[in-house]
C-alpha cells in the first residue's frame, strides 16, 4: 500500500479515513491535532503502558465506544520510514483470525520497530563501511540463513566485534569482505583475521554501485527486508541489535547509495591458504594490514 500518497491526501488536522474497509482491524490513518501524520487502531482494548521515542509519540484514547491507540510522526526527518511502519502494521495483521488480537500484535510490531525509530542521524557509515554491511546482511542472508536456519545464523554473527570472525557457528567461521565487482582484490585488516586453529571460509561478495534510478539494494531496504525473513521476535530483535552496534540507524540518505549484488565468492581458509598471522611473521610485528590477491586463491575457491 503506497502510504506516502494516501498521506498526501490528507490537509487538515484532526481528520482520520480508515486504511482498508476489508481488514480485519479497524487501522485509521490521518492528520493529528498537531499536524503531525498519525496512524490508530480503535476497539474496545485493555490498554497497558507504550513507550514511545523522541521520533515517534503514542497515545491511547478511551472513547464511549472503543479505544484508540496511536503513533503519531514527531520527527519529519523519518517520514518514509514511518510510511513502511504504516505498512507494515497493516499487512502483518491482516490475516489476523479475532479483532480482539490486534492490540496484541501491533504493540509487538511497534517494540521491534523502536529499534529502527531512534532519532535521525548526521554521521552516516562511509560508503566503505555501508558495502561492508551490506556484504555481511547478504551473506547472513544468502549463504548462512540456508545452512544454519535464520535464528541460528543470526545468532552466529559477530562482525560487529571487530575482535572476532564476522560469523562464528561451533568450529565453524567465516569472514566476509564486499567488493567492487571489478577488483581483484580484497584487503585483510589485521594479522588476526584469517588466524584460526579450524578452517574456515573467506567469503567475497561482488557488488556493483548503480545510479539511483536502478531497482537495486539499499542499506535501508535490505535491513528490513531481511528482518521481516527472520521467523522469531526475539531474533529480529537481535537481528537490529547487531545492526545498529555496526554504526546504522536508518536515514533516507542512505537510499542514494544503490547496488547489485553480483555473486558470492567462497574460498577455503586452510593450511595452505596464503595468510599473515600472529605467529607466522617475524618476531617484533604485532600488527599489519595487506592486500590478498583473489586470483593467487582460485585453487581454494569452492
Amino acid at each position: 500500500m503506497d502510504f506516502k500518497t494516501r498521506f498526501a491526501q490528507f490537509s487538515n488536522p484532526c481528520y482520520f479515513s480508515r486504511v482498508d474497509a476489508n481488514h480485519i482491524l479497524d487501522l485509521h490513518i490521518g492528520i493529528n491535532e498537531l499536524g503531525q501524520k498519525s496512524i490508530e487502531f480503535r476497539y474496545p482494548f485493555t490498554a497497558r503502558k507504550i513507550k514511545g521515542t523522541k521520533s515517534i509519540e503514542v497515545s491511547q484514547y478511551k472513547n464511549s465506544n472503543y479505544n484508540t491507540l496511536r503513533f503519531s510522526l514527531v520527527e519529519k526527518a523519518l517520514e518514509d520510514l514511518f510510511f513502511k511502519f504504516c505498512d507494515d502494521i497493516v499487512e502483518k495483521t491482516r490475516n489476523l483470525q479475532d479483532a480482539a488480537l490486534g492490540y496484541n500484535a501491533i504493540v509487538e510490531r511497534f517494540t521491534l520497530w523502536k529499534r529502527m525509530f531512534v532519532q535521525s542521524r548526521d554521521d552516516l557509515l562511509s560508503e566503505e563501511a555501508i558495502m561492508g554491511l551490506m556484504g555481511e546482511i547478504l551473506y547472513l542472508r544468502d549463504v548462512l540463513f540456508t545452512k544454519y536456519g535464520c535464528c541460528a545464523a543470526v545468532e552466529g554473527w559477530s562482525g560487529q566485534d571487530k575482535t572476532k570472525k564476522d560469523f562464528s557457528y561451533g568450529n565453524e567461521w567465516y569472514e566476509t569482505k564486499a567488493i567492487h565487482y571489478n577488483k581483484t582484490s580484497v584487503i585483510i585488516s589485521s594479522l588476526e583475521q584469517l588466524e584460526s586453529q579450524n578452517d574456515g571460509v573467506l567469503g567475497v561478495v561482488l557488488l556493483e554501485k548503480m545510479s539511483q534510478s536502478y531497482a537495486g539494494l539499499t542499506l535501508n531496504d535490505l535491513v528490513w527486508n531481511v528482518c521481516n525473513q527472520i521467523s522469531s521476535a526475539e531474533h529480529q530483535d537481535i537481528f537490529l541489535q547487531k545492526v545498529e552496534k555496526s554504526g546504522y540507524s536508518y536515514n533516507a540518505a542512505y537510499d542514494e547509495y544503490v547496488f547489485a549484488k553480483k555473486s558470492i565468492r567462497n574460498f577455503a581458509v586452510n593450511a595452505t591458504f596464503p595468510k599473515m598471522t600472529p605467529t607466522s611473521v617475524p618476531a617484533g610485528i604485532i600488527s599489519a594490514k595487506y592486500e590478498l590477491s583473489l586470483l593467487s586463491v582460485a585453487d581454494h575457491e569452492i
